[in-house]
């Protein structure tokens, strides 16, 4: 609406007479809403711009499945093949998913945990967002018998170099192709009925170059995921892994 001269003239005479405690009541009152939205929106930017500047770049996805990692290894694991790639650790890593939890038939006190590990490792799978994955026997397993675990002399195989260094670690394991376990669990069978097949899927790196004063209490083996789609990068991995 809008205004004639003398409104104008009386607001103008009203503005000279207020104290500017009263003038700064007036303006907050009357402009005090668009302020507010005008003071989200700022922050809401500059959350969104120090996420972007700050959120660092994962060139490779790590798990680590019923195997204990040392703060020093994880910091190896990570920042030192960030470095070793030639990129900034602040602003690239190796994003680990520590404590996992495998088990072919998990006790009633880890079932819940056993549980989340699983459905951790599938979401991640699905998402292309899990890569390499350290672990114990049992692990080996259940990720080899699930069929996640990628065949690797595929990938090997176009590093000849690397593969040759390898090969006497390379480990075999049992592919479920297809089972009846549902219709056992139903009780719709009496048999566990299976169809396998070998796979040479998994890499024996307890003694790896890295791995070397780690402190691990077993065998630790490792494998690559069968979808992920860094696979130069994994094999960047492997050779730092075990260079000396």
């Amino acid at each position: 609406m809008s205004l004639n001269a003398a409104e104008r003239a009386d607001l103008q005479a009203a503005w000279q007479r207020m104290t500017w405690p009263q003038r700064l009541r007036y303006l907050w009152g009357y402009y005090k809403w668009p302020v507010l939205v005008a003071a989200l929106l700022l922050a809401a930017a500059v959350s969104y711009a120090h996420h972007v500047l700050t959120q660092k770049q994962p060139l490779l996805y790590l798990g680590a499945a019923n195997v204990a990692l040392g703060d020093d290894l994880r910091t190896a694991l990570d920042a030192g093949f960030v470095t070793a790639q030639g990129q900034d650790p602040q602003r690239a890593e190796v994003t680990l998913y520590p404590d996992l939890y495998l088990a072919q038939e998990a006790s009633d006190a880890d079932h819940e945990y056993a549980y989340a590990s699983r459905l951790k490792v599938m979401a991640a799978v699905t998402a292309q967002e899990l890569d390499v994955v350290l672990m114990n026997r049992e692990a080996y397993d259940v990720l080899s018998h699930q069929g996640y675990l990628l065949a690797l002399p595929g990938l090997l195989g176009q590093d000849p170099a690397l593969a040759a260094r390898l090969a006497p670690d390379l480990c075999e394991n049992t592919v479920i192709l297809e089972d009846n376990s549902i219709e056992v669990d139903l009780g719709e069978a009496e048999e566990y009925i299976a169809e396998t097949e070998e796979s040479v899927n998994g890499l024996d790196a307890a003694g790896f170059a890295k791995f070397a004063g780690a402190g691990f209490s077993g065998d630790v083996y490792l494998g690559v995921i069968g979808n992920t789609p860094r696979g130069d990068t994994v094999l960047a991995y492997l050779n730092w892994l075990t260079a000396e």
